[in-house]
């Protein structure tokens, strides 16, 4: 059924995935490299829109996340489940495997599994981890990707053992997605948690992030996810009917120089005074970084500018060794990140502080985990 697992791999290795909703999927896709890139799409449409660009495009690389992390809390009994239009449906393995069934039925690259919110290991026995674990390795097919949204306290000490022996004893790629209130990885312990993750986890994928997909990547994770607006760049814990209001959006966009995103109203208050930073992206073109306004087509705008920058770090990335060039190539980004900072406060005469979240990326790594004995990978034939 669909690629093998040395095929998955493949499709996976060194992939920078835009995660976005399908009603903008359209609009960033001529922005999206073939080769190295490809679409997580979200939304109700997303089968539809799926389809649709498999059938225009068929080289690019489109999946999709059903969104079940972000609706229901996963159980022992009960870790996989999808939001129907009768309701909430808990998902045994045949129903788990009609819904992958479904996904590339609609031309999904691969599958990736609906996998309800894995909370934090309150009594230590890993008891939920496990059973996603254990179902999905029943699962024989190679086409499919483990979705993992958890909790940020798994990558603490106490937690991360049992979370990498987990990942290690998957049969299938495994793609992690980190949730808190802000951002996981200004979290104690947690952004050396996950890189001592990504370099004991070869088959690991980093799903609806930041830029943190690049500090994966180059600790040794196989690709990443990276979400195209703020809800989509980390785990949002489970809420009833997970409403939420609906807000105009404002634009965003990353400022490569110092690996950061950042409301333009904020880059407005910086160079008030001074003449602002441009930008040479194929969006751009030489145009000001603080030109966009809060009007639909200023906020796409600024969103294709955002995925633009993405690639372009992704293509620096991808002209890498893996292993210590790749490190130090990202170590020298950080360095830049540094010292634009500094420019930036002399430049605009104000205070620009240096995020905790780069200062961690800015240590010394911390080395692997030990891999868990016999059990690891241990189905790598292809499906039955």
């Amino acid at each position: 059924m669909g690629a093998g697992i040395e095929g998955i791999d493949e499709i996976l290795r060194d992939r920078l995935l835009i995660m976005v909703n399908d009603q903008l999927a359209i609009d960033v896709l001529p922005y999206i490299p073939a080769r190295t890139g490809g679409l997580v799409l979200t939304g109700a449409a997303a089968p539809v829109r799926c389809r649709e660009v498999r059938n225009a495009l068929p080289e690019t690389v489109v999946v999709m996340d059903h969104g079940s992390h972000t609706q229901q809390i996963a159980t022992a009994d009960a870790p996989f489940g999808l939001k129907t239009s009768y309701g909430w449906r808990d998902l045994d393995l045949t129903g788990l495997n009609e819904i992958l069934d479904g996904q590339r039925d609609n031309k999904a690259s691969y599958a990736a599994t609906p996998t309800c919110f894995i909370p934090a290991d309150r009594v230590g026995d890993a008891s939920v981890l496990k059973a996603v674990i254990r179902q999905a390795n029943h699962l024989r097919r190679g086409d499919t990707v483990v979705l993992l949204p958890c909790s940020w306290r798994w990558l603490q000490r106490s937690s991360l053992p049992h979370l990498a022996e987990q990942i290690q004893t998957c049969r299938h790629p495994v793609a992690l997605i980190m949730q808190a209130d802000g951002d996981p990885l200004e979290r104690h312990q947690a952004s050396e948690g996950l890189r001592q993750l990504c370099r004991s986890c070869p088959r690991l994928v980093l799903w609806r992030t930041d830029l943190a997909a690049f500090d994966a990547m180059a600790h040794g994770a196989l690709g990443a996810a990276v979400g195209a607006s703020a809800v989509l760049r980390h785990g949002v814990a489970p809420r009833p009917d997970n409403g939420g209001g609906g807000h105009k959006p404002f634009p965003v966009v990353l400022v490569r120089r110092l690996l950061r995103y950042h409301r333009v109203a904020t880059l407005e208050d910086w160079f008030a005074h001074v003449d602002p930073w441009t930008c040479g992206c194929a969006v751009c073109k030489g145009a000001a970084l603080t030109r966009f306004t809060d009007s639909d087509a200023d906020v796409l705008a600024a969103l294709q500018h955002t995925v633009c920058e993405l690639y372009s770090l992704h293509e620096e990335l991808d002209a890498t060794l893996p292993g210590n060039e790749r490190i130090g190539w990202w170590r020298q980004q950080l360095a830049d990140a540094w010292e634009y900072h500094r420019l930036l406060a002399s430049q605009t005469g104000t205070e620009v502080p240096y995020p905790r979240v780069l200062q961690a990326w800015s240590r010394p790594s911390p080395p692997a985990l030990p891999v868990a004995g016999e059990h690891r990978a241990q189905d790598h034939s292809g499906p039955s």
